[in-house]
């Protein structure tokens, strides 16, 4: 793993928002190495929505603040210009000026913090503008997710796919999620490499833990429990699943955790009496709400969306020793040994009664080895071997931190 670095870190998931790939991965380079995070830049229009469901946006105290050991947040001011539902030249000249103006502020925090020359490990095309004017030692760019899919405009699709393009192009390095994401940008740069999502395996292990307790407002539901954990939001989310499952089988609880987006109707399914949903929980409490689940699903459309994504879900279920039942998504039918596919509602229903028919507690052994070969730790272990690989290649020092 990597060792010894100074390394900047642009992301799309605020480190106080719902974690995702980038504070995984963030927690994990520290303290071996020294962390600046910085949260998503907002337009100053931002004050003016309403609070986000997913806990992003807040923040309290001082702009930099270390939450870990070595571990840096930077939280941006909110001074940048819009850039959504633009005329594509507005929007690109937006997205180029923001990333200007958030080049100044992070150079700023970055010679306060000592870092020079870091390792520039971007996660967001949105911070595409901020990356040139940064000196660093490398530059990573690591693809979670087909950005454009979430944005409903075709000129916003069209400036995330064109910043998408040239960051492939221009980094030493890039990470993309899936099979099917790397087959899009096959022959833009000469070492992009495929590295799966990972699960946090000895946090959500603690499903299967005796002393683990089954939080009150899942516990007193009636059996069987099937459930899903994770961000509610519309161009995802199967909420015709859920109501086709809930109408088959009135018995069954169909359990909701997390937070809906903003954008997110889930008025149909407030009105089920067997459908709760239970809103967001921090990610300390999620093992104990797997472990009132009997089933978990990954509830998803299988649309252009969902093409190209990896779950976070999936690993972390498979972690707490859960049947899983999941759409047939590209990234999860090569788990099928140990994960239940469904292609369709009715077949949903019939892999959830197949899981709730298990009797062989070997198969909970089977699904957590998966998961934890499948570890933020493997992960992280995959993606430095190429980091120090292209360092080398390069003759680049690495930015060396001084303790």
């Amino acid at each position: 793993m990597l060792e010894g670095c100074d390394i900047l870190i642009y992301t799309y998931a605020d480190w106080r928002a719902s974690w995702s790939t980038p504070q995984q991965i963030a927690a994990r380079l520290a303290p071996r190495n020294r962390v600046l995070y910085v949260d998503v830049p907002r337009s100053f229009l931002y004050r003016f929505r309403a609070p986000d469901p997913q806990g992003a946006g807040q923040w309290d105290g001082p702009p930099v603040q270390e939450v870990r050991e070595r571990l840096f947040v930077y939280h941006p001011p909110r001074v940048f210009a819009p850039v959504g539902r633009l005329p594509f030249a507005a929007a690109r000249a937006s997205l180029m000026l923001n990333g200007r103006i958030l080049a100044a502020l992070v150079r700023r925090q970055l010679a306060r913090l000592g870092m020079r020359d870091p390792v520039l490990w971007n996660f967001s095309p949105l911070h595409g503008g901020a990356v040139p004017s940064i000196p660093r030692s490398l530059t990573i760019y690591d693809i979670c997710d087909e950005w454009d899919n979430y944005v409903p405009d075709p000129s916003g699709k069209r400036v995330i796919q064109w910043i998408d393009a040239a960051l492939c192009r221009d980094a030493d390095l890039v990470f993309v999620g899936t099979e099917t994401g790397k087959a899009l940008r096959d022959g833009t740069n000469a070492d992009l490499h495929v590295v799966h999502h990972g699960a946090d395996y000895d946090h959500f292990a603690a499903a299967a833990a005796p002393e683990t307790v089954v939080p009150e407002d899942i516990a007193r539901l009636p059996r069987p429990v099937i459930g899903a954990v994770g961000v509610i939001d519309p161009a995802r989310f199967d909420a015709d699943l859920i109501l086709f499952l809930a109408g088959q089988r009135p018995d069954w609880s169909l359990v909701l955790v997390g937070p809906a987006r903003a954008d997110m109707d889930l008025t149909p399914l407030k009105n089920v009496a067997n459908v709760h949903l239970l809103g967001n929980r921090p990610i300390e409490a999620l093992p104990a709400y797997l472990k009132g689940m009997d089933v978990t699903l990954i509830p998803y459309k299988t649309n252009e969306a969902t093409r190209y994504i990896y779950p976070l879900k999936l690993q972390e279920y498979l972690a707490a020793g859960k049947p899983v039942v999941s759409a047939a998504l590209p990234a999860v039918v090569q788990y099928r040994d140990v994960v239940y596919i469904a292609e369709s509602h009715p077949a949903f229903l019939d892999r959830i009664e197949d899981a709730l028919a298990e009797r062989d507690p070997a198969r909970i052994g089977a699904r957590q080895a998966v998961a934890r070969a499948n570890s933020w730790e493997r992960r992280i272990e995959e993606k430095s071997v190429h980091v120090l690989r292209v360092l080398e290649r390069t003759a680049r020092p690495l930015a060396a931190t001084k303790v």
